[in-house]
Parts: C-alpha cells; sequence; structure tokens
C-alpha cells in the first residue's frame, strides 16, 4: 500500500496527506479547485518547516513534499491507488459520488475508506460493488498530533479489509480502535457529543462557559475545556454533527444556543468570536482556576459514561477501547470509566436520576448496565470492584472506619449521633487507622472526614466531665491524645480533611495538622475550650505559630467562624459545594499521587522539621490544660457549656 489517494484537501485532507508522506507513502492528494489544492500545500510546507525546526523532522522537507502530489481529475488519481483516504464535506450525498468514482476506477483489490465522524459506513458503501473493502478511517483534527484513529465496521466489510487497514494505520504511525458495529457518531463523537449537550445544559441554566470549563481544565484534569474545544473544532461542525446524529436516532435535545451561534455567524476561533473571543489564528481563551467549583463535574462526565456503558452492553466497543480512543483520542489524563470509577458508579448514577428527573429527557435513561454494577456493590475503588478491579480492604477500629481505596484511604469518624465527638476510642481509632495507612505502600494519601452533619463537634463531653482530679486528665493525654498527635507531626503521606459540618474543639485543631483542609459551605469551626476553663492545646501553641495573631481572637472568645472566615485566616484551603465534597477530596488525591513518592516523603519531612519547632510549645499547651482539670472554674464551665451547646443543637 505505497500509493495513497487522499480526496479532499481541507483541514483534515491536508493533514492526513502529511501524515502519508511523513510515513514514506506516495500521496495524491486529490480536490475539485486548484486554490483549494495550492492553500493545502502551503500548510503542509508550514508544518513540515515546524517540525524541521524543532527537530524532529529526519529528512528535507522538500524530500517529503516530493512525496505528495495534487490533481484534480480523481478518476486518473484513483487508478494508480493502492489505499483511499475519503476526507471530503460531511455530505452523504457528496461522499456516495466520490465512491462511485473510486470504485469504478480502483483496482479490484483497493480498499476505500472514509474519514466520516458521523455517516454510516454501510450508507457510503452501498454507492459501490465492492461493500466488503469500504472502511471507516476516522482521524482526529489535528492528525499530526493526535495518533489515534477509529476503524468502523461496515455491515458488509470483510475480515480481510478490517485486518489490512488496521496494518495501513500502524505503518503511518497511528494507534487505533476499533469500532464493531455501524452506529451513528461511533465512539468519540457519541461520547463527546453527550459532554458537549451538558456543557450546552449548564448554560442554559445560568451558568458561564468559564465555569464549565474550569471544573473541566482543573477538576476533571483535561486539556482544554469544553466550550474551547467546540471553539477549536468550530460551533458550526458540533452543530451539523449534532443534528447528524439526532437524524440518525441518536437520543439528544438540541440546544438553541448553538444553533443562534451558527445563525450569528459565532463560528469558534476561525471567525475569532465563539463562545470566546480570539486574537491570532491560535488564542487561547482564559479560564479562572477560581470558577472550578461553581459546577459539578459528575454532571459533565456522568452523560458521557452512561454512553460509554452503552458502547460497551451493546458490544460496539471494548472497554479498553473507550479508554484509548479518549485518552489518545481527545487528551483525557485517565480513562472515562476509571474517572467513573474514581468519583463512584453510585455518584454517577444518582447525577443521572437527577437529571432525569428534573428535565424529564429521554436521553438522561439510565443504562442497564450502569444500573447492574450499583445492584451488584460495583461501585469502584470504594467498593473494589467497578469497570476495573481496585485493591480494597474495610476494617473498623471502633468508631473510626478504615477503607482502604486502591491507593489512597477513606478515614470516616463514626459517631454521628454524638456529631463524632472524640472520646477514647474515637482518639484510638483514628491513630491505628493513620498507622495501618502508613504501612501500607499502596497508600498515596489518607482522606478524613466524619459521618453525618459534623466533622468532629470536640473532645466528649461525658468524658472529660468523668475527670475528677489532675492525673485523671493527664493519663489521657499521655495514653490516648498524645500518639494521635504524635503520629500526625510525624506523619510522612498526604493527609486530607474533608470537613462536611461542625469542627469545633479537638476536631478543629486537628485540622491544623492535616496538610490540605477541604471544607464544605456549611462547615464550621470554634474552639470553644476557654469556655469551659480550659484552653485549645493546639490552636493556641502551633495553630498561632502557624496563622498568626488572628487565632488567637478565636481562642480567647471562643466565636465560631464559617468556612469563608476559616479561609481567610489560612486554616482552610478550598472550599465547595456540600454534595462536591467527597469528590473534591478524591481530586485531590489524584493530584498528589501524582507526585513521585520520594518527593513527596520530601516535602512532608520539611514539614515535620517545621512542626517540631512548636513540640515544646504543644508540650506546655497538653501541660496547661491538664492543670485545669481539678478547679471549680472547669467544672461550672463545662457544665453550663453543656446545657448550652444541647439547647442550641436541639433548637436546630
Amino acid at each position: 500500500m505505497k500509493n495513497v489517494v487522499v480526496v479532499g484537501a481541507g483541514t483534515m485532507g491536508h493533514g492526513i496527506a502529511e501524515v502519508c508522506a511523513l510515513a514514506g507513502r506516495e500521496v495524491t492528494l486529490v480536490d475539485i479547485k486548484d486554490e483549494f489544492l495550492e492553500k493545502a500545500m502551503q500548510k503542509i510546507e508550514w508544518s513540515l518547516r515546524k517540525l524541521s525546526e524543532k527537530g524532529r523532522l529526519k529528512e528535507r522537507v522538500e524530500d517529503v513534499l516530493g512525496r505528495i502530489k495534487t490533481t484534480k481529475n480523481l478518476a486518473e488519481a484513483a487508478k494508480s491507488a493502492d489505499f483511499v483516504i475519503e476526507a471530503v464535506v460531511e455530505n452523504t450525498d457528496v461522499k456516495r459520488e466520490v465512491f462511485k468514482t473510486l470504485d469504478e476506477n480502483c483496482r479490484e483489490d483497493v480498499i476505500l475508506s472514509t474519514n466520516t465522524s458521523t455517516i454510516p459506513i454501510t450508507d457510503i458503501a452501498s454507492a459501490t460493488s465492492r461493500q466488503d473493502k469500504v472502511i471507516g478511517l476516522h482521524f482526529f483534527n489535528p492528525p499530526m498530533l493526535i495518533k489515534l484513529v477509529e476503524i468502523i465496521k461496515g455491515e458488509k466489510m470483510s475480515d480481510e479489509t478490517l485486518r489490512r487497514t488496521v496494518e495501513f494505520a500502524k505503518s503511518i504511525g497511528m494507534d487505533y480502535v476499533v469500532v464493531e458495529k455501524d452506529v451513528p457518531g461511533f465512539l468519540v463523537n457519541r461520547i463527546n457529543l453527550r459532554v458537549f449537550t451538558e456543557a450546552l445544559r449548564l448554560v442554559e441554566e445560568g451558568h458561564k462557559p468559564e465555569e464549565v470549563d474550569a471544573a473541566a481544565r482543573y477538576r476533571l484534569g483535561l486539556p482544554m475545556g469544553i466550550f474551547e474545544v467546540i471553539d477549536f473544532s468550530g460551533v458550526d461542525v458540533v452543530y451539523y454533527v449534532m443534528n447528524e446524529v439526532i437524524k440518525r436516532g441518536v437520543k439528544i435535545k438540541p440546544s438553541k444556543i448553538i444553533e443562534e451561534m451558527v445563525k450569528g455567524g459565532r463560528l469558534g476561533m476561525k471567525t475569532g468570536r465563539g463562545f470566546y473571543e480570539y486574537k491570532g489564528i491560535y488564542g487561547r481563551a482564559k479560564v479562572p482556576k477560581s470558577l472550578a467549583y461553581n459546577v459539578n463535574p459528575l454532571r459533565i462526565i456522568a452523560p458521557a459514561v452512561n454512553e460509554a456503558a452503552w458502547l460497551i452492553r451493546n458490544g460496539i466497543a471494548s472497554k479498553e477501547d473507550v479508554e484509548k480512543a479518549m485518552m489518545l483520542g481527545m487528551s483525557y489524563p485517565r480513562g472515562l470509566l476509571e474517572m467513573a470509577d474514581d468519583y463512584g458508579i453510585d455518584a454517577i448514577l444518582k447525577t443521572l436520576e437527577a437529571r432525569k428527573s428534573e428535565t424529564g429527557l429521554e436521553e438522561y435513561e439510565i443504562d442497564p448496565l450502569l444500573k447492574e454494577m450499583v445492584d451488584t456493590n460495583r461501585l469502584g475503588k470504594k467498593s473494589g470492584e467497578g469497570f476495573y478491579k481496585w485493591k480494597y480492604e474495610k476494617v473498623e477500629f471502633g468508631p473510626v472506619i478504615y477503607e482502604k481505596r486502591h491507593n489512597y484511604a477513606m478515614i470516616t469518624m463514626n459517631r454521628p449521633d454524638k456529631l463524632n465527638a472524640l472520646n477514647e476510642d474515637m482518639w484510638i481509632g483514628l491513630n491505628r487507622a493513620l498507622l495501618k495507612a502508613e504501612e501500607d505502600k499502596d497508600v498515596r494519601a489518607v482522606v478524613i472526614t466524619g459521618k453525618g452533619r459534623a466533622f468532629c463537634a470536640g473532645d466528649d463531653i461525658a468524658v472529660m466531665g468523668s475527670w475528677k482530679k489532675f492525673t485523671d486528665g493527664k493519663e489521657f493525654f499521655e495514653k490516648v491524645a498524645s500518639p494521635l498527635v504524635e503520629t500526625l507531626m510525624s506523619y510522612t503521606k498526604p493527609v486530607i480533611s474533608l470537613v462536611n459540618g461542625y469542627a469545633f474543639g479537638g476536631g478543629m485543631e486537628l485540622n491544623l495538622l492535616f496538610d490540605i483542609v477541604i471544607a464544605s459551605e456549611e462547615a464550621s469551626f470554634a474552639v470553644p475550650e476557654g469556655l469551659i476553663g480550659a484552653l485549645p492545646p493546639i490552636a493556641s501553641t502551633v495553630g498561632i505559630a502557624l496563622l498568626g495573631r488572628k487565632l488567637a481572637r478565636y481562642c480567647l472568645t471562643g466565636e465560631q467562624m464559617d468556612a469563608e472566615e476559616a479561609m481567610r485566616l489560612g486554616l482552610v484551603d478550598i472550599i465547595v459545594p456540600a454534595d462536591q465534597i467527597e469528590i473534591a477530596g478524591i481530586e485531590y488525591v489524584d493530584k498528589v499521587s501524582c507526585l513521585a513518592p520520594l518527593s513527596t516523603k520530601a516535602i512532608k519531612e520539611s514539614m515535620r522539621s517545621l512542626r517540631k519547632i512548636f513540640k515544646a510549645s504543644l508540650d506546655t499547651g497538653m501541660h496547661e490544660i491538664i492543670e485545669l482539670i481539678p478547679t471549680e472554674d472547669f467544672r461550672e464551665g463545662m457544665a453550663a457549656f453543656v446545657q448550652k451547646r444541647r439547647a442550641r443543637w436541639k433548637g436546630e
């Protein structure tokens, strides 16, 4: 297959011709006008010279260009073809006419492939007398950079045609996925259209494109936002592709926004204005990171996962090909199905159910494969199996639940009826759970949260009320509380806190020893120990040393602070809507897991050295609170605090 004929010299056609020429093929590029061919050759030459300047071209530009010739005579070009790639306008009638001419003029053994992104291969093949030799070979834009093709089977295509096409794709340096059935949109575009449609729905609901793209870029880790991709591809292209698959039975309610943009000539980067405005040929939109938590990323990927489940269940593509297609074709940082396993298949299902309930649209109908997975507890990393199998272990250390979720540990304080207050079992359980995670080589990070409406409401008043003398408190701190503090002070793995509600007293102070604190918008913080005649030992020593004088106010008054105040103070790193707190934690696990383990260990060691400086102060604080235990102030203050707290929480 030395002589390749590429029909169509547009954006995709000239890119495909360049790829083939670089692989040593003799290429004939065909189009209907000289000006189209001249412009295509100019672009190919520009691209080759850029490659040469970067040292990525092993031969002279002129030698590669010498392997490409142009013509307007399709019939004549077809006579010398060993392999044909059609890349003309996305119009069924035009393509069928091209294939009729190719069929009449190509040798009988020549494979005729089409770069269509939406039109069924079988429809195009029916214009020929060689339907067994017609196949889909869908490249991605730009072909020079995206080294993937979708190979799509037509209904009457032979196994030999598939084998030879796979060989050809590999010979020109392309990886591939096989789409086993000729369905509208094939693999990547079916999934993309779900993502694009949901992004448009979010804008229809009042979100800005920047908010959607911030979630895509900074949370899902995509190289470009959804609307950036639409602008780059062409708003009109996406609009026409969407209409094509809708006409062919794919359940998508079209968006009025994109239709109006096409009518108004806002076609994206090529016109200088789409969802964003652009200066120059390859401008880049400004997408502020601060907007990343205004949109739940599950809204973006849940419909895509649902579509992927449909493709897998119907035997159209394997899960491996789905992953490869989205990673190589769309530059996803990891597979779509792996993302689903990270977030939880139950969370995907819940998102789809909510959308179905809110809109009544058929497109949110949950695929049976996802339902079956949830029914059989195949939820992803949180259960040990989803689309993939993961390392999973669950252990209970008294009121503390420890879950190893493949590469991270989820530690949950489980006394919701007591607002996860720190009694002796909780202190010991937390320490044992942290030590278990520390010893497990698979665990790259630890996530800590509380069950119910509180993270942790501080030390259990009942426990403190049982202290009658100095030695009672001393023994508690030395044997129960101090070991946990010591563990955290010397911990070698990142600890991420998910503050989902109240974080009072010891519950707030523990967060001073964690590395990343993520708070829900409903979180509330306080160190009210002074109100019971005690003091907050960590906050008044390490806390003030780390956060500064402003924390003193809260130690001296016991005032509560909301998440925004805590963030301004430096206690909280990120604030998220309550329904996103767990997935935000999962996202940060992925981020910290990208660091080399030795780098993580070195950073933690540096932090440990800093904390050691404050160790003497912390020991003094611990001693001071022990000294206060036998005092009248402590007993009276604690009784008053308990009464006030019960009245307040009862009112809530």
